[in-house]
């Protein structure tokens, strides 16, 4: 993991959202990451697990993981991508990515982001 980027992009991304980052970078919480019109919150955590190998591999996508909170529901129903019965604990939920493109020299975690919020305004 390049640390140095790491901390470069989490800077950037504190720009727009609150973010928690933990100490030994395997973490960072979103504290006020807007959803798009539909779902029953308007502003919610983030948990998004960063990948050993950031930014070579994208986060969210294989063994990192990201959660919404549970309870989530895009007009009145429980997307295909997010599963309530596989989050960390009993207060999240995993929302799924099989598959993101990325391109480690150019996309960071704002292009993250933007890319969540893009697949969560039309969810399966």
């Amino acid at each position: 993991m390049n640390i140095g980027i790491l901390k470069d992009d989490v800077r950037e991304l504190s720009y727009a959202y609150r973010v928690e980052l933990d100490d030994e970078y395997r973490y960072l919480i979103v504290t006020n990451f807007n959803t798009p019109p539909g779902y029953n919150l308007s502003t919610v955590q983030v948990l998004l697990e960063i990948p050993p190998d950031y930014p070579e591999s994208p986060p969210g996508v294989g063994s990192s993981h990201v959660y919404v909170p549970r309870g989530l529901r895009f007009n009145g129903r429980k997307p295909v991508d997010y599963h309530e019965d596989s989050g960390p604990n009993d207060e999240w939920a995993w929302w799924c990515y099989s598959w993101i493109k990325w391109d480690p020299c150019r996309d960071n975690l704002v292009t993250f982001f933007e890319l969540l919020r893009a697949h969560m305004t039309n969810p399966r």
